[in-house]
């Protein structure tokens, strides 16, 4: 069996029980940490690289929306849990995958953490582990598909922007690479890498808005504020790839 760590981060213990009377009953769910803070909840998911984390929202000092921007980079699924509903909106912004309104009864829990169990089988079934080797200048550089955050058409160029941990392993946010876009888009699983437009390849798996502007579609992935255009014959594919994943 493939268990599953979770942290469970709430300033008031009496919630945090309530979640782990309902986690207990999962034998492929295993409570790795607690936190009653926003600071302490941030350390122990950097340091134990969870599997799951449910975050409340109103906490003394940092808020969960503060500890999901600074763990952005950790690759855990989120399950924001809130006394106010009037959060969702912002909650929806970020990775969460669920927002549930405390108190939260049982059965709802139970259906939030079946999603996200079901949610991480889909990704493990399809997510590949592969490489990519690119040239920058006189190295040869090993890229993992996991540390491509999105690749841009400049000109004669693509830009491979990176995430943060691609970032801290090859010491570069970006590698220019002559490589076409049909190129990459031939080596990269298309469950993983979505061609929304001629000059982007975004990794679906960092997506975390699709919004309408100026009678146009962008998205913003996780890592980024920048806002990359969606072409129109691309926008109902994108839209019902999401579908799907939910």
């Amino acid at each position: 069996m493939n268990t599953k760590t979770v942290i469970l981060v709430d300033d008031e213990p009496a919630a945090r029980q309530n979640l782990k009377d309902v986690i207990e009953g999962f034998d492929d769910l295993t409570i790795i940490g607690e936190a009653s803070d926003g600071k302490s909840a941030i350390a122990q998911i950097m340091i134990k690289r969870p599997d799951i984390v449910f975050l409340d929202i109103e906490m003394p000092e940092l808020n969960g929306f503060d500890v999901a921007k600074a763990t952005q980079e950790i690759n855990y699924q989120l399950i924001f849990m809130t006394a106010y509903e009037h959060y969702a909106l912002k909650a929806f912004d970020t990775k969460a995958i669920d927002y549930l309104v405390k108190p939260a009864r049982p059965e709802l829990i139970i259906r939030s953490i079946n999603k996200m169990l079901n949610q991480h089988a889909h990704y493990q079934a399809h997510i590949s582990t592969e490489r990519l080797i690119l040239s920058d200048h006189a190295e040869q550089k090993i890229i993992e598909f996991n540390h491509i955050n999105y690749i841009e058409s400049i000109g004669r160029y693509r830009r491979v922007h990176l995430t943060q941990s691609g970032k801290h392993i090859h010491n570069t946010e970006t590698i220019i690479s002559e490589k076409t876009l049909d190129g990459f888009e031939a080596k990269l699983p298309d469950s993983q890498f979505y061609r929304l437009h001629r000059s982007y390849i975004i990794n679906a798996t960092r997506l975390v808005e699709l919004k309408y502007q100026a009678r146009k579609h962008f998205v913003r992935l996780a890592g980024t504020d920048e806002d990359i255009p969606v072409s129109r014959g691309f926008v109902s594919t994108l839209k019902a790839r999401i579908a799907h994943n939910d």
